[in-house]
């Protein structure tokens, strides 16, 4: 027997990107787009014959999501043709007692082949035609100082299934950034130690192992499938993983995301530097791409002075284009600066000697920028 798993997390539907700084339409194409990511993963799913559909943990951005996106959400869902869909609340869409905002709605609506691990209990799935035993870790708030796994490994001993995966959600020690240890911290020794075959886990959005491919991991992040900010550079995945009775494992990585965010830092000096720049901009997906642009250096007047047209350029050509040029100067030379200033002159006797040493290039831009507001 073998296992073939689409292993997912951190699509966080329902995000609205209204803090971003991006215009309405930006926002709502951000906003789409995570639900036409989870459409992608349904059809990776079904091209790859898998068994079981795993999202760990924060399928949904809040608790508060919309009803119309559960809703939404629950009917995409539907297309899975495998066995079973398995959701793990994650520190998002945390499940709670009582009067739930979130789960009770998805569930009312969701196949009947979706299971919310939404209790520390062992998931015998022998009923589904598969033996195997899933132990999840679900979250019950937004932040916790310690992790959800402990249970795990004392019931481990109870399963009666030839294979056994554990599902959960929060930062790992090394890999993740949980620098007050309040995302449900874990460390790879304690999952190693707990005895389950492998984890399918949720919370960061890189992949781990960071490989397109292998048989030795046992410890798998998803990272997110569709990025979601500059902090997030990678094209979205998921993992293909099987699962095969002796406990082998083999898995993949695949590309699921509709944008990418990118950073690019270029130095500029000469007019060959800039037509470079606008060639590699012709060269990105334009239409998927959201670029945070750094430019440095120095360079002539001509150059300089059109600088906010380079911008304005380079803008048309992807979706999103946010520029830092706070380190690109007007080249000022001691030529220049003879040319504009009498000898021996207050101005004339600074700029020179700002100019004489790279490192002042700030200082001398600085300068030169007063002067010229002074003359004006």
């Amino acid at each position: 027997m073998t296992v073939r798993i689409l292993h997912a997390a951190d699509l966080h539907l329902g995000m609205k990107f209204a803090s971003r700084g991006y215009d309405p339409g930006v926002q709502e194409s951000l906003a789409e787009a995570r639900f036409k990511t989870l459409g992608n993963i349904i059809q990776i799913a079904n091209e790859q014959k898998c068994d079981l559909l795993v999202i760990a943990g924060d399928l949904f951005h809040t608790t508060r999501v919309l009803r119309k996106d559960i809703l939404r959400t629950a009917k995409l869902l539907k297309d899975f043709e495998g066995r079973l869909t398995l959701i793990l609340p994650g520190n998002h869409d945390y499940i709670q007692k009582g009067n739930d905002p979130l789960w009770p709605c998805f569930s009312e609506n969701a196949s009947g082949n979706t299971l919310i691990l939404g209790e520390t209990k062992l998931y015998d799935l022998r009923r589904y035609g598969l033996d195997l035993t899933v132990f999840p870790a679900p979250c019950t708030s937004k932040h916790a100082s310690r992790n959800a796994v402990g249970w795990i490994r004392d019931c481990c001993k109870d399963s009666e299934t030839k294979l056994a995966i554990g599902v959960a959600h929060g930062s790992m020690e090394g890999l993740s950034p949980d620098f007050n240890e309040d995302y449900y911290p874990m460390s790879r020794k304690e999952l190693q130690n707990i005895g389950v075959d492998l984890w399918l886990m949720g919370h960061t959005h890189v992949r781990y192992p960071d490989e397109e491919g292998g048989t030795e991991a046992r410890i798998f992040f998803a990272s997110t499938p569709e990025p979601d900010g500059f902090d997030c550079c990678h094209p979205g995945y998921v993992w293909l993983i099987k699962l095969d009775e002796d406990k082998s494992v083999r898995y993949q990585s695949l590309r699921t995301g509709c944008y990418q965010f990118l950073r690019i830092e270029r130095e500029l000096h000469k007019r060959n530097d800039v037509e470079a720049l606008k060639a590699q901009f012709t060269k990105l997906a334009g239409d998927r791409c959201l670029v945070r642009l750094r430019l440095k250096g120095r360079v002539p007047n001509e150059i300089y002075d059109e600088r906010m047209s380079l911008v304005d350029e380079l803008e048309q050509s992807v979706v999103y284009l946010n520029t830092d040029m706070s380190e690109l100067f007007r080249e000022i030379t001691v030529k220049d600066i003879d040319k504009e200033f009498t000898e021996s002159s207050f101005p004339h006797s600074l700029l020179t000697e700002l100019a004489k040493k790279p490192q002042n290039s700030l200082a001398l831009q600085i300068a030169y920028d007063l002067i010229e507001e002074v003359k004006q």
